[in-house]
This record gives structure tokens, C-alpha cells and sequence, in this order.
């Protein structure tokens, strides 16, 4: 949990030294304390990730904390709670401390020994839903059909086409993209890379998406082997290369040219080690390392050098592992077992595993997972055996501490995406929609209507009409910090065709 702790300074050391926020008083004896810890034992039974019926149950309420940002109170000189009980208060004036005890306040999470992986997760969980989408006919049986770019654009296969948009505006570009099985932005979010298995035949082709509003296809390269198409493909950290998992477990590297170069593509190398269909492919927070997962289950983690790669372990799972890298720790690495769900962090220096989860009940299975790029927060989605319970998304700071809880899919969640400031998650189902939901809570609404009352000039002697209009644009009550209502709405389809379209969805 990420309850606030409090600690005593010295010299009364062998007073408790840790409270919680609640308003709980402190109870204890020091013989009836060793007892108790003596012979308590750990509950077995229990499962950190099996959640209770009551929505918001692991929520922590820090009273203190909320409080104080709410009142604007600084921590050296304000304090509105005080924990200091009767007991304390003799053990100060036998030690003739005359001065009241200072208090240190601290998040459990700092202790970075009670952590299984460097994060720093939120202090409480604000997020919600900014906007769901229909995707109508979305490619649900490939594995790479969607991808965010870091210029802020989402491109999606569809049964015939390729729709790119922007999130929260009305341009949408409509592309003819028969027969393409997998696509990735490169790291510039400029270029396209779309994998099309056309005439029983690989190929690879590079879009231009940066420079011109409506693209620009790249010369079409064939690749071997032939009669499999690309299931998955990824680019590297340069943006020089384009790593393609194929249908029979193949890897090749495709060194690709800049786009003003007249030399054509060139593969730069092929790896068979795979023995079935490549289903994920990722580079470490500094490519230094990639890793490769087939639908068998079987994940290799590759050391990366330019286009050429040197195996490193390999990973056995029974079902289908989902990985993903931590995005600031260079050597740590996520792997997932589908079912039964096991999750485990694995440091690739000293081939070990670090920490491990396995769930007791085999009441459901792991789809996807993903580090949140900021906060290092893991989310794990879930689908249950049980038809009438719907697909979760958990947020973990570490192996047993589930940081929130969000529900909104009715079909399993096989695809997370982020924003390019990590602020945003995109989760797309079965069910044929996209949920985006705003991570830590800031309403972008909200944040241009901050900024825009902070440039207005403040007119002296008119504090009553402008608090008024403050209160009227949301930014000086506490209703502008509502949440925004859900807003789902219905992708348009896009006429086939190179032709834009500036329609709302």
C-alpha cells in the first residue's frame, strides 16, 4: 500500500517508530507485542491481486497529505494533525526533551528494499476515461495492428484500409492497406514501416507520414522467406533498422535508407532460432538489449550491436509470455506466463529472477502487460473464465501491491499503448474499441484553462468579478477538478482511397 509512514528521531529510537494516516490510535504493549510477533504467522490463503467486490477498497485515503495540498500548507511550518499520544509525552518529559518531537513524513515507496523494480508510483490513483472509440473491423487475429507514434499519431489496420488520426482533433488520413499484417512508427514518429503479405509474397514498405499530410510510399522490398508473411515488426532505437518476425519463427533486420537516399533497403542479417510465429519484439529502454516471444510460449532475449545480434538466454513459458522492458533500468525485463498467470522480473546480467508472482486460482489469464514510462507502474490485463465478469486492468507497484483498478472493456484486452509523454493509455479489446485513458488524472481541458487564466492581467480593485468569473470557467472552485464524462464515440469509416478526410469521430 502507499500509505504515508511517520518516523520518530532520535534519541527516542525504541519508541514505535512508524504510524499510519488513519485516525487510528496507537495500541501496544511491549510484552503483548513480542508475543503477537512471535506467533503470527503469514496467511498462505491469501492473493494480492484477487481484488474484493467493493470498488476502491485499496485506495488510500491520506488525510494529512490531501489536507495540506488542498489548505496550500507548507510542511516546515504548517501542521494540522498531530499524533503524539500520552505515552510519548511521558517518555519526553522523563527524558527532559522540552521540545515537541519533529516528525519525518515519507512514502512507503522511497524504501526502495519493499520495491521488486524501480518505480515511483502515484501517490493516489486519479485517472479516468477521456474518450472511447469504436474500431469497426479492426485486424484482431494479427499482433501488431496499432501503434501511437511519438508525433501523436495513431495508425490502425482495418479489414481493407489504414486509418492514421490524431487524437482530439478532426484530421483522419484513409490509406488502401489490403493485406497488411503488421505496422510500427519509428522512434521520430515520421515514417511507417507496414508489413503486406501480398501474391503469397513478404514485403516491406516504408511510409512517409511526416512530411506530407497524405503519405508517401516507399519503394516495396520483397523479403525471404517467401510463402510467410511478417507477423510482427519493430524498429530499433537509431530508427536505422527494422527488426520482422515471420510466421515460421524467422528474424530478419532490414537496414532502412534515409528518406532523401536513392540506395535501396538491404537486409543486413537473419536469424531461424524461433520454431513458430514471432507474436512480439522489443528493444530496451537503450536498445542495447531485444528480446523476441513466439506463440509457443518460447522468448529469446537478444544483445543488440548495430543490426546484428548475439542470443543471450532463453526463456520456457507454458503459454504465450508477455513481456515488456523497464523504461529507465537498462538489464530488467517483465516476463508473463498466460495461464496460470505467473509474473516474473528477470535481470539480464545475472540471469536471475528477481521477484515472482504466481496466482492460486486458475479463475483467469494474462493478455498484456506494460511499464508505464514515467512512473514505472506495471499494467497487467486480465480476462476471466467467467463470461459474465468483464476484463480488468491492474496497475502494480510491485509484486503485491495493486495501485488501482480499471475496468471498462467486455471483450479481452489484447493491445496497451502510450502516449508520447506517457501521460495517456490507450487499451484496445476485442470487443472492437479503444479506451483512452488520462494515467495521472490531468485533465487537458483543465490544464489550457489553468494556463490561460494565469496570462490574463488581474484588474485592481475587481476581486469580486473576477473570482466570479474564475468560478464560472471551473478554475477557482473545486468543480474544476471534476472529472470529464466519458465521451464515446463511433470511428468513421474512411472511403478507400488516398483522400483526407476532416471529419470529427
Amino acid at each position: 500500500m502507499n500509505c504515508a509512514a511517520m518516523q520518530l528521531q532520535h534519541p527516542v529510537d525504541f519508541l514505535p517508530n512508524f504510524y499510519g494516516d488513519r485516525f487510528i490510535s496507537r495500541r501496544y504493549a511491549l510484552s503483548r507485542a513480542s508475543r503477537f510477533k512471535a506467533e503470527s504467522k503469514p496467511d498462505q490463503k491469501t492473493d494480492p491481486m484477487v481484488m474484493k467486490e467493493m470498488p476502491g477498497y485499496w485506495r488510500n485515503h491520506q488525510y494529512s497529505t490531501m489536507m495540506k495540498d488542498l489548505l496550500g500548507l507548507v510542511s516546515a511550518r504548517d501542521r494540522i494533525l498531530s499524533f503524539q499520544d500520552s505515552n510519548s509525552r511521558q517518555e519526553c518529559y522523563r527524558l527532559a526533551v522540552r521540545r515537541p518531537l519533529e516528525w519525518i513524513v515519507r512514502p512507503t515507496y522511497l524504501n526502495h528494499q519493499k520495491l521488486d523494480w524501480s518505480c515511483h508510483p502515484r501517490t493516489k490513483p486519479t485517472g479516468f476515461i477521456e474518450a472511447v472509440h469504436d474500431l469497426p473491423n479492426i485486424m484482431s487475429h494479427y499482433h501488431k495492428i496499432i501503434d501511437w507514434s511519438s508525433a501523436g499519431q495513431i495508425a490502425a489496420i482495418f479489414n481493407k484500409k489504414l486509418v492514421i488520426w490524431t487524437p482530439n482533433t478532426d484530421e483522419m488520413i484513409g490509406l488502401r492497406a489490403r493485406d497488411t499484417t503488421s505496422i510500427a512508427f519509428n522512434p521520430a514518429g515520421d515514417r511507417l514501416a507496414m508489413a503486406i503479405f501480398m501474391m503469397n509474397r513478404p514485403w516491406l514498405d516504408i511510409l512517409d507520414v511526416g512530411h506530407s499530410p497524405l503519405g508517401r510510399h516507399g519503394s516495396l522490398k520483397l523479403l525471404d522467406p517467401l510463402d510467410h508473411p511478417i507477423s510482427c515488426l519493430t524498429w530499433d532505437g537509431s530508427g536505422q533498422y527494422v527488426v520482422c518476425g515471420f510466421g515460421n519463427g524467422q528474424i530478419s533486420i532490414v537496414h532502412v535508407r534515409p528518406i532523401c537516399s536513392s540506395v535501396p533497403e538491404r537486409v543486413a542479417s537473419k536469424y531461424c532460432v524461433h520454431q513458430s510465429t514471432i507474436i512480439a519484439i522489443k528493444f530496451s529502454c537503450a536498445s542495447k538489449y531485444m528480446a523476441t516471444a513466439d506463440d509457443i510460449g518460447h522468448l529469446y532475449i537478444w544483445h543488440w550491436s548495430d543490426g546484428h545480434l548475439a542470443p543471450i538466454t532463453r526463456w520456457a513459458s507454458t503459454m504465450c509470455a508477455f513481456f515488456d522492458w523497464h523504461p529507465w533500468r537498462e538489464d530488467e525485463i517483465v516476463i508473463a506466463d498466460s495461464e496460470p498467470i505467473t509474473i516474473a522480473l528477470y535481470h539480464v546480467q545475472s540471469h536471475r529472477v528477481v521477484s515472482y508472482y504466481a496466482r492460486r486460482e486458475r479463475d483467469c489469464i494474462a493478455t498484456t502487460l506494460s511499464f508505464n514510462k514515467i512512473s514505472g507502474e506495471l499494467v497487467v490485463c486480465y480476462s476471466f473464465t467467467d463470461a459474465s465478469k468483464p476484463p480488468e486492468i491492474l496497475v502494480l507497484a510491485s509484486m503485491d501491491r495493486v495501485v488501482d483498478v480499471m475496468s471498462n472493456h467486455e471483450d479481452v484486452i489484447a493491445h496497451l499503448l502510450w502516449s508520447p509523454d506517457g501521460q495517456q493509455l490507450a487499451s484496445v479489446g476485442y470487443d472492437e474499441t479503444l479506451t483512452i485513458w488520462n494515467f495521472f488524472g490531468n485533465s487537458p481541458s483543465n490544464e489550457r484553462k489553468k494556463r490561460k487564466m494565469e496570462c490574463e492581467p488581474t484588474l485592481v480593485g475587481s476581486s469580486s468579478s473576477s473570482s466570479s468569473r474564475s468560478s464560472s470557467r471551473g478554475g477557482g472552485s473545486t468543480t474544476g477538478k471534476s472529472r470529464i464524462q466519458c465521451n464515446r464515440n463511433a470511428l468513421i469509416r474512411v472511403p478507400l482511397g488516398r483522400d483526407k478526410s476532416r471529419q470529427a469521430y
